[in-house]
């Protein structure tokens, strides 16, 4: 299997929040956000057992 994953995707995605966050957020809340979504990738549902 070949990885197709962007090495540079996680710095651009704070980078673009960082500059352009959404009305009414900080950038620092909008980086906070950021950070969860990309943190939560790759996790089963909440309701599974932890393998």
């Amino acid at each position: 299997m070949r990885d197709r994953t962007d090495p540079h995707a996680r710095e651009r995605a704070f980078d673009l929040v960082r500059s352009n966050p959404s009305a009414g957020a900080s950038a620092q809340t909008a980086s906070v956000a950021i950070a969860d979504v990309l943190a939560s990738l790759g996790d089963t549902c909440s309701e599974c057992p932890p393998v």
